[in-house]
C-alpha cells in the first residue's frame, strides 16, 4: 500500500513542480510526467536487485559450524531465518543432545543480519517444501548442506548455495613448495611422522615432526596425495620453521 502513495505521490508532484516552476504549459508537465516514471523505474531496478539477493537458511544450514562466518562475510544482504526451521531444530534438538545446533540457532536470533519470518505453510509438512514455496514467494536463494534439497530446489527453479562447495571453492590451491602451518595432533605410522588436521579435514603428515607434537609449525609441502575420501599433504620441518622457538626469540 505504501508503494502505491509514493507512486501516487510522484505523478503527483513531478509535474506540479515542473509546471510552476518552469514553463506553465502542457510540455512542463510532459516532463514532469517522464521524471516520474523514470524515478519509479529506478525504484523497480533496486528494489528487484534487493530481492534477487535474499537467502533462506535451512536446518542442514543453521547445523553448520561455519553459518556465523558465512553471514558475517556478507556474501548475501539479507539472511532470512523461517520460525518453522526454528521450531523444527528445537524437535531435533528435544530428541539428542546438539551442542553445535543449540548454540548457532542462539547466535543467529542475536545477529542483526538475520531475519526471522513468520510466513508459515500449514497445508505443507515438510521443512524442505515450506522452504522451497517461501523462496519461490520472496524470490530468495536457499542456503544449504543437503544435498538432497539442493536437488529438489533446483527442479522447482530455485537456486541454491551450498556451503560445502562454496568454501571448496575458496579453498587455497596447495602446491608442493608452499608453506602451511599446522598443530600437530599426534604420532604418524611411519617412523618420525607427526599428524595435523585443517578443519575441512585434510590430513597434514609432518615427515620429521615427531618431536614437535602439541605444537604448531611451519611445514613446506614436499607432496600430495588425493584419495577417494580425504586429501593428504606431506611436507618437511626446518629448525627455522618452528613457530614456537620463533615466537621465544
Amino acid at each position: 500500500m505504501l508503494r502505491i502513495y509514493i507512486k501516487i505521490f510522484l505523478f503527483i508532484f513531478y509535474p506540479l513542480v515542473t509546471y510552476f516552476l518552469i514553463i506553465r504549459n502542457i510540455t512542463s508537465v510532459v516532463i514532469g510526467l517522464s521524471l516520474s516514471v523514470f524515478t519509479i523505474f529506478i525504484i523497480y531496478c533496486i528494489e528487484k536487485k534487493q530481492k534477487s539477493q535474499v537467502a533462506i537458511l535451512d536446518i542442514s544450514s543453521i547445523s553448520d559450524e561455519r553459518i556465523t562466518d558465512f553471514i558475517n562475510y556478507s556474501f548475501f544482504p539479507k539472511i532470512i531465518l523461517p520460525k518453522f526451521i526454528i521450531d523444527e531444530s528445537e524437535k531435533l534438538l528435544k530428541t539428542g543432545n546438539n551442542r553445535s545446533l543449540d548454540n548457532n540457532i542462539k547466535k543467529l536470533k542475536e545477529n542483526n543480519k538475520v531475519i526471522i519470518s513468520y510466513k508459515n505453510y500449514i497445508d505443507i509438512k515438510e521443512p524442505d517444501f515450506k522452504i522451497i514455496r517461501l523462496a519461490r514467494s520472496l524470490k530468495a536463494k536457499i542456503i544449504t548442506t543437503d544435498f538432497n534439497l539442493k536437488k529438489i530446489a533446483t527442479i522447482h527453479g530455485i537456486k541454491v548455495v551450498n556451503i560445502n562447495d562454496l568454501y571448496e571453492c575458496l579453498k587455497p590451491i596447495i602446491l608442493p613448495g608452499y608453506k602451511i602451518s599446522v598443530f600437530l595432533a599426534k604420532e604418524g605410522k611411519e617412523k618420525n611422522q607427526a599428524v595435523g588436521f585443517f578443519d575441512d579435514g585434510t590430513t597434514v603428515v609432518a615427515e620429521n615432526g615427531r618431536t614437535f607434537i602439541g605444537k604448531k609449525v611451519n611445514l613446506t609441502i614436499t607432496s600430495i596425495l588425493q584419495t577417494s575420501s580425504n586429501k593428504m599433504l606431506f611436507g618437511q620441518i626446518s629448525q627455522d620453521d618452528f613457530i614456537e622457538d620463533n615466537i621465544k626469540k
